[in-house]
């Protein structure tokens, strides 16, 4: 009970001191919150996706509990076989902790795919999403000493000089990608993004400041063919927030099982650095995942390899999704692969 009690006041720490993100291990399935720029950068003409992540149920009675979805589409841009415009929203809801403190946050997103070359097998897109986004927490769930009655439980008002438990914030990110795709099932993507880029004050006191400090995200990944029976598609990902630094560093591997289907298996290590502390390697993240011509489900976990490990019986959190993509009939349009 204890140690449970010590990760959850630590937990509630990071989360309102120091104004870190969430974060999700299958990032590449939530497109639009890894970079603005792919959106509507899709094989279809469509896309839909949606994520569930559980984190610290193994330690805490009320564990942290991410969802997200999005819908983007892309459209032709004039008379350009090419080049295409993306637009699309998203949502995602970030809960958990002793006092349920919770992000909401919904946006719209906008870019431009420009295909580069006489062949067009080259494209540099450009992007941007704006947003609001809304922090509560809940004071129901704590008690002060000035409760106390003496004898039957924590039964008075508090005198406790409390903030508000509401705050509302504009959110603005922007980003670029690079895509290649010099064969049928090969791709290189590469591209750089800055979220909150506005740095909004995400204080629960009206009286203070507590920006969110602005996340860059740096990444490159692809999709490689070893043998006519599966594809490497290898990733590396970094997160840069305020003193903090997330990376995730690893591969699947896609094995094709016949009309349009493949199995994927796949695993990345996820080392991290804070604030006063040198790198450590905080979860090994291990994912199974199938893929038809127009769904792909994936389901991870991630292996805790922190000092939490006693707590957390190397546990760490749980994630599920699903994409599904709107079939396209032009084979010539432009369809990287995340």
């Amino acid at each position: 009970m204890k140690k449970k009690m010590i990760i959850g006041l630590a937990l509630l720490w990071a989360a309102t001191m120091t104004a870190q993100d969430f974060h999700l291990s299958q990032f590449y399935a939530s497109p639009l919150t890894l970079n603005p720029a792919l959106t509507g950068s899709m094989g279809g003409k469509y896309r839909a996706t949606a994520q569930y992540r559980n984190q610290w149920q193994t330690v805490l009675d009320n564990s942290f509990k991410t969802i997200q979805a999005s819908f983007d589409f892309r459209t032709k841009v004039g008379g350009s076989l090419t080049d295409k415009l993306g637009f699309g929203m998203y949502f995602f809801s970030d809960k958990g902790g002793t006092t349920n403190l919770s992000i909401n946050q919904v946006a719209i997103s906008g870019a431009y795919h420009k295909g580069l070359g006489l062949r067009k097998k080259r494209f540099l897109s450009a992007g941007f999403n704006m947003g609001v986004g809304q922090k509560n927490i809940n004071y129901n769930t704590l008690t002060f000493q000035d409760q106390f009655d003496g004898t039957e439980g924590y039964n008075l008002p508090t005198e406790e000089d409390l903030p508000t438990n509401n705050r509302s914030f504009f959110d603005l990110s922007a980003g670029i990608n690079y895509t290649y795709l010099p064969k049928k099932n090969q791709a290189l993507n590469m591209g750089l993004s800055i979220f909150h880029a506005n740095a909004p004050n995400v204080s629960l006191d009206e009286e203070a400041t507590n920006r969110l400090p602005p996340r860059l995200a740096l990444y490159t990944g692809g999709e490689f063919p070893v043998t006519d029976a599966f594809n490497l598609l290898p990733r590396i990902l970094i997160y840069m927030q305020g003193p903090h630094i997330e990376a995730n560093i690893g591969t699947n591997l896609k094995f094709h099982t016949g009309y349009d289907n493949s199995f994927h298996i796949g695993g990345w290590l996820r080392p991290v650095r804070d604030a006063g502390s040198g790198i450590a390697i905080d979860a090994l993240v291990l994912l199974v995942g199938l893929e038809t011509e127009t769904v792909i489900i994936g389901l991870s976990t991630d292996a805790n390899l922190s000092t939490l490990i006693p707590s957390t019986r190397s546990f760490g959190g749980f994630e599920l999704s699903i994409t599904y993509t709107g079939r396209d009939e032009n084979d010539s349009a432009m369809c990287p692969r995340f």
